[in-house]
Order: C-alpha cells, then sequence, then structure tokens
C-alpha cells in the first residue's frame, strides 16, 4: 500500500523540502518585481529633477511638432493620420493654439500634484505677496475632502489651472496613446464641471521626456497639440520632490538659476508634504521681485518651455 509506505513519506518529505525551497523563490520574484517599478518611478522622478539639463535653455526653439498641425473646434484641419485614437473623446479640443510670446523678466511659479491642505497655505502667501501662479492639478485630488473647494478658491483668486492627468502613475497613464488621453480627460471632465472652465494647458507627470514615455513622447505631444493644448515643461527645479530637501536648499537651488535667465517657469509641487517648500516661497518671491521679475500665469498665448528630443 502507498499510503504510509516508506516510498511514500519519501515523496512527502521530497514535496514539503520543495515547497520550503519554492515560496521564499516566489516571494523574492514578487519582491523584485515591486522593486523593479519602484526604480523605474524613481528614475523618472530623477530625470524630472536634471530635466533642466536636458533643455536647450539658451535657443529656446519651438518644438519640431509646432507647424505640424492646425487644431479647431472641428479638429485638424492640415491634414490627418487616420490613427483610431483621433476619435476618441470628441469634446476633448481646445481650438487653435493663439500666437504665443516670450515676455522677458518673467516667473511663472507653478505647483505640481496638488490640490492638498497645503496649497490653501501657498495661497495665502501668494495673496499676501500679491503674485499669481499656475497650478497643474491632479484630478483624484479634485475628489478628495476640500478638493473642489480648493480648486474653486485657486480660479477665483486669479491662478491659472493646468492638468496633471488623474492618477498620476506612470505606468498606467504612459501604457499607450489610449490609455494617456483616457486619463486626461478624466481631469479635463472634472475641471470643466467644477469650475465652468476648459482646461487648455497641461504638465506630463515627469515632464514631457522621461523614461515612461520615450517610445510614444512624439506622437502622444503632436496628438495633443492637434487638439489644441499646450504643455510645459520647467527650466528652474525647485528639487522639492526629494523628501529631505530644506526650506535653505530649495531657495538655493531657485534663486540663482533664476537669475541667469530672462524668464523662468519654476516647478514646485503642492502635495501635502512639501511644507519646506511653503516656508521657502516668501524669500524666493521677495528676491526675485527685489531683482526686478514680474510674476505672471501660464496660457497658450505663453511660449512654452520644453525639453530637448534626445533623438
Amino acid at each position: 500500500m502507498y499510503l504510509g509506505s516508506v516510498k511514500f513519506f519519501k515523496h512527502l518529505i521530497l514535496l514539503t523540502l520543495g515547497l520550503v525551497l519554492l515560496v521564499p523563490v516566489g516571494l523574492a520574484t514578487h519582491y523584485a518585481l515591486i522593486n523593479v517599478q519602484l526604480n523605474k518611478e524613481l528614475q523618472a522622478l530623477k530625470l524630472s529633477n536634471l530635466a533642466n539639463l536636458v533643455y536647450v535653455q539658451q535657443r529656446e526653439t519651438e518644438p519640431v511638432w509646432q507647424h505640424s498641425f492646425q487644431a479647431t473646434e472641428e479638429g485638424v484641419t492640415d491634414y490627418n493620420f487616420d490613427l483610431e485614437y483621433q476619435n476618441l473623446y470628441e469634446d476633448l479640443y481646445v481650438g487653435e493654439i493663439p500666437k504665443q510670446e516670450r515676455a522677458s523678466n518673467a516667473i511663472y511659479l507653478t505647483f505640481d500634484d496638488g490640490p492638498s491642505q497645503l496649497t490653501l497655505k501657498i495661497l495665502d502667501v501668494l495673496l499676501e505677496k500679491k503674485v499669481k501662479a499656475t497650478f497643474f492639478v491632479v484630478g483624484k485630488n479634485l475628489e478628495s475632502e476640500n478638493g473642489e473647494h480648493i480648486l474653486k478658491r485657486i480660479v477665483q483668486e486669479g491662478h491659472a489651472v493646468g492638468i496633471h492627468t488623474y492618477s498620476h502613475i506612470y505606468s498606467e497613464i504612459y501604457g499607450s496613446i489610449e490609455d494617456y488621453l483616457r486619463d486626461f480627460y478624466k481631469t479635463y471632465d472634472l475641471i470643466y464641471r467644477i469650475t465652468d472652465i476648459k482646461p487648455d494647458i497641461y504638465r506630463f507627470p515627469g515632464g514631457s521626456i522621461n523614461s515612461y514615455n520615450n517610445t510614444i513622447y512624439q506622437e502622444l505631444i503632436s496628438e495633443m497639440f492637434r487638439r489644441g493644448f499646450v504643455y510645459y515643461d520647467w527650466n528652474v527645479s525647485s528639487r522639492d520632490v526629494a523628501g529631505k530637501v530644506t526650506q535653505q536648499q530649495i531657495y538655493d537651488y531657485v534663486v540663482p538659476s533664476c537669475l541667469k535667465n530672462s524668464r523662468n517657469i519654476i516647478l514646485f509641487h503642492d502635495s501635502a508634504g512639501k511644507v519646506n517648500t511653503l516656508k521657502a516661497l516668501p524669500a524666493i518671491i521677495d528676491e526675485l521681485t527685489a531683482e526686478g521679475y514680474q510674476f505672471e500665469t501660464l496660457s497658450r498665448n505663453v511660449a512654452p518651455i520644453t525639453f530637448g528630443y534626445r533623438d
């Protein structure tokens, strides 16, 4: 009889040893895959912090896609590649892009990843200093507590609002053109329903060129431009995306970099943990005001600062 025999117990011992070995290997493989994903996210964030090195700062040339398409409410008017995603979200068009200008001595304060409770305190600082800023909002945060209220206050106080996607999850939004449009449209629709304003500017999570979208970014940018949307990267980073950056470091990253340029788009973040950004902001505004800079908001009338293509 097999059950209870020496052979049975030998097989049972081998099976047990196999399971003992298999479980750790399986867990190790699982956590290794998670670690790879986290490393890719970190790499994208590093690219964000160092992106001003990619940007061709002195030339400010127009992106190569700038004159490829002309967007209207009815769609593209120059030519059409008959791609299926061009038929998605028929109301996701904001008209022809106007003539754009490059103002001298201009500062554009921009805040990504909000709104959050910290955004309210940042708005207090901006109100006290009498300066305007641009907020690239994450759609899912608009559905959190006070999200709608904060967005309405941003608009009521004269600041600009742009789209920073709905989920901000790199692996989801950059899976394909269709994935990006689906995510983008959710935030577009939310902002419109809350404020009655159709947002027409946006910022890519990780910047326009990053390790997640490097196979689709030119096609993606062209499609967004065809629909009339303009994106804005930055040429000065506060580097506040790093968890341990101090108030003084943020000031030291921003002010000297701005003084090298006639106009600057500064990257800040207003997610809940960026307390040192809030603390550094008043002194940054005061110093740049003393240097003769004017604080403006971004709109499609403003020529974008964009990262250079690598290929």
